[in-house]
């Protein structure tokens, strides 16, 4: 008995292992080739792994597509930390502003996957967000407009405030390129991201009538 738990616990280790190898190469080649373009012939040498291995974890593409959207936004929802009444707006939308740029900076790969699947709009994505995201952006919503009710904030749309930090702060991911030509620089460093989460946040806190001082 102790043999067999034995025996399932390493086959159990090596399919987790194998799906780990075969998810960081999918990021990488529906990054860099985009989702139609990219096969699972790239995904199994991008992998290491005979193309059979990628089949027999997944059936086709889509199914891989499906589970690499599905671990960006686990972890996506998982990184970033919820809205405090008790901190209030300042903090608050601070944080959230430098945690998604941290997110998108760390992740540029599943940052670009997420962008080209909404473009493409993607049913499974769209059905994931509209039963995950949306209702955990309700109580967000609902703390926001705790603070505008109580005078900490000015009146605004709430969902165009999502929209616009959700497009300022994964721009700097999703089309890095741009911000490089318009640097005029080959890579970003620690001072560029510094300025753009500084410039961001006050963009962002000014549009809310939040003093910063």
């Amino acid at each position: 008995m102790e043999q067999k738990r034995t025996k399932d616990q390493l086959k159990a280790h090596i399919r987790e292992k194998n799906q780990q190898i075969i998810l960081t190469a999918a990021e990488k080649v529906f990054a860099q080739h985009g989702l139609t373009k990219a096969t699972t012939k790239m995904i199994a040498d991008e992998a290491g792994l005979p193309k059979a291995n990628i089949h027999y974890y997944y059936r086709s593409k889509q199914d891989l597509l499906e589970a690499v959207l599905k671990h960006i936004m686990g972890l996506w929802l998982s990184s970033i930390t919820r809205f405090s009444i008790e901190d209030g707006p300042k903090v608050s939308l601070t944080r959230y502003i430098a945690e998604k740029m941290q997110q998108s900076r760390e992740n540029t790969d599943a940052s670009k996957i997420f962008a080209l699947s909404l473009i493409s709009e993607e049913p499974f994505l769209l059905t994931f967000l509209q039963e995950h995201f949306i209702k955990e952006m309700e109580r967000e919503k609902q703390i926001i407009q705790t603070w505008i009710n109580e005078g900490k904030m000015q009146v605004l749309s709430i969902e165009h405030l999502f929209i616009s930090i959700w497009a300022l702060t994964q721009t700097y991911a999703d089309f890095d390129a741009q911000v490089k030509l318009m640097l005029q620089k080959t890579e970003l460093d620690e001072k560029d991201h510094a300025m753009s989460k500084q410039f961001i946040t006050h963009m962002v806190l000014s549009s809310c009538g939040i003093t910063e001082a």
